[in-house]
């Protein structure tokens, strides 16, 4: 899954650190910087959402301190630590700001309905749904990168065919354009599909996977 920072005019943090990762103080310190440019990035994009900057720092910390140690610097892909642990601290950001447009929407008692996604108009509500469109699902578009790193990339090409033939043409036409880093926007343009269909097939196609790589043995 490619990253790309909200921040115009800017990058991804890189998260460099070479070997295994020990959660002490002493590498949190060191990565702060990174933490705080992931937190940046979430908070400022419109609509923005300062108050909740402080929270996001924290979320991404503890993501970094939960997931950093699964981090196996002999593993076959060669990938580099920032590789492994920057789509997992996007996700989480990601899945805390979502909730909290949601928890806003509530509150201001503009609550966010699914046809919103559908109809656009110069109110709140549909600024923050809009932004959630442009973001990547925490549940979707990431599970491909799991999947991979979880069963190596050697053996998830060589299982691949089989996998795909557990999906309909449709979903093999979606589960393509995941694979070449397209979000769910994009895909509905391409395959001229409403994004909340898009949305459904790429769930579809990441419990079918999940499924068939159980079904070989290939995860648990």
């Amino acid at each position: 899954m490619k990253l790309k920072c909200q921040n115009k005019g800017t990058s991804c943090p890189p998260f460099k650190h070479n070997g295994v990762f020990y959660p002490d103080n002493e590498n949190i310190k060191r990565l702060l910087p990174d933490l705080n440019r992931c937190a940046d990035c979430m908070a400022c994009v419109a609509p923005t959402l300062p108050s909740f900057r402080d929270d996001l720092l924290q979320i991404a910390s503890i993501t970094l301190l939960e997931k950093g140690p699964a981090f196996d610097p002999a593993h076959e892909s060669c990938a580099s630590f920032g590789t492994f642990i920057r789509p997992r601290i996007c996700v989480s950001l990601t899945n805390a700001r979502r909730k909290e447009l949601i928890h806003h929407g509530r509150e201001s008692h503009e609550p966010i309905r699914v046809s919103d996604m559908h109809n656009a108009a110069d109110t709140e509500a549909d600024s923050d749904m809009a932004f959630m469109s442009r973001t990547p699902d925490p549940t979707t578009e990431s599970f491909v990168d799991t999947l991979v790193w979880d069963i190596s990339v050697a053996n998830f090409e060589r299982a691949l065919p089989e996998l795909l033939n557990e999906l309909t043409p449709r979903e093999q036409q979606v589960f393509n354009c995941i694979r070449e880093d397209l979000r769910n926007t994009d895909i509905a343009e391409v395959l001229h599909l409403s994004p909340g269909r898009v949305s459904q097939l790429v769930n579809q196609v990441e419990i079918k996977l999940k499924r068939a790589c159980q079904q070989l043995g290939l995860i648990e």
